[in-house]
């Protein structure tokens, strides 16, 4: 039962967000690459918080969603979680949801199997210890 209202009420925090315009301005190519020639880098940005994200490899299968955040206060300035969707390009299959770990200071990960190949559409909002929530959204092409 708390596990629903933690996630209804997860539900609602994003649905404001997303009302109150919280969007990001999108990848920044070639700033952020690692994880091999198979991954997918972006470097985006909301609320002044750089979020570097790698979803390796971008193929069909099991796939690692790894990000790091560089608030603008810095490594003192803590994120304290994040949660996201992959939704998928066709609305016949379900929306994946995604409750990263923290692998560090302002570091996520999350494993996760993607079925299908296409362009998928991540999404995921950041909590700062403030309170002060990032929301990020980028499309990523899945190969077979």
């Amino acid at each position: 039962m708390r596990t629903r209202r933690m996630a209804a009420a997860l539900v609602v925090a994003m649905l404001i967000i997303a009302a109150c315009g919280g969007e990001s301005n999108g990848p920044k190519q070639g700033v952020h690459d690692h994880g091999g020639k198979d991954a997918f880098n972006a470097s985006l940005v909301a609320e002044n918080v750089i979020a570097d994200v790698t979803v390796a490899p971008a193929k069909v299968g099991d796939v690692i969603v790894h990000m790091e955040f560089a608030p603008p206060g810095g490594k003192l300035q803590q994120v304290v979680s994040v949660t996201g969707n992959l939704i998928p390009p066709d609305a016949a299959l379900s929306t994946l949801v995604l409750w990263f770990e923290k692998s560090g200071t302002n570091h996520f990960h999350y494993e996760l199997a993607v079925p299908t190949p296409g362009e998928w559409t991540l999404e995921f909002d950041a909590v700062l210890a403030d309170g002060t929530a990032a929301l990020y959204t980028t499309k990523v092409t899945f190969t077979s």
